[in-house]
């Protein structure tokens, strides 16, 4: 991590994919930034779509605040923890990573399974690349129809500007944000100079994502 970067979490750059055989068994890791939980389900149930004769769909996440595994019907501690130790062993948050297991008829033992699943694990991680999301802050801002070029002016000005609420009311536009935290002193400076009648700005919670 660089000195000018803010707080921040390091997470898969993209979709990898990772193959692992051993003595007729194949394991295929999938790894993946996700956002939340719910992220991860849907990517899960594409899994389990694209794998339908696969034995065995054994993953793990890791948030910030909170990580999941699971064995998927293998021995217990031989799958989901291995993949978890992947991602731990990276540095990653915000990661999913998911192993299927087509079974080849012979029985690897708990050391087998345990390098099977971490190692399909390593190259999917290897090859999604891994890159730095700073932790973000959060604001609403209000404007007036009169206001609106100050809108325009945002997007122009910061380009890593996400707008999570985007909507027109009675009274103008309302709405609400995020930006990299480093960028908080600059956003404040532009809508301190940009103040007056039909713009209203506050800070919400700073944000992991």
């Amino acid at each position: 991590m660089t000195a000018d970067r803010g707080p921040g979490h390091w997470l898969p750059a993209q979709e990898g994919t990772g193959d692992y055989e051993d003595r007729g068994s194949r394991f295929l890791g999938f790894a993946f930034a996700m956002d939340d939980e719910a992220a991860f389900a849907k990517q899960l149930a594409r899994c389990r779509e694209l794998h339908p004769k696969a034995r065995h769909h054994c993953w793990a996440w890791r948030l910030p605040q909170a990580y999941r595994f699971q064995d998927d019907g293998e021995p217990g501690g031989t799958a989901g923890r291995p993949i978890l130790q992947v991602l731990e062993g990276k540095s990653l948050f915000y990661a999913g990573v998911i192993v299927v297991r087509y079974f080849g008829g012979v029985k690897l033992g708990t050391g087998g399974l345990v390098r099977a699943y971490s190692g399909a694990a390593q190259r999917a991680v290897e090859a999604a690349g891994v890159r730095f999301r700073e932790q973000q802050a959060s604001f609403q801002v209000q404007l007036s129809f009169a206001r609106l070029a100050v809108r325009q002016e945002l997007e122009s000005l910061f380009a890593d500007l996400q707008w999570l609420q985007d909507e027109f009311t009675e009274q103008g536009w309302c709405g609400r944000g995020r930006i990299p935290c480093g960028q908080k002193t600059k956003l404040q400076a532009f809508l301190q100079d940009r103040g007056g009648g039909g713009l209203s700005f506050r800070w919400l919670e700073d944000m992991e994502i």
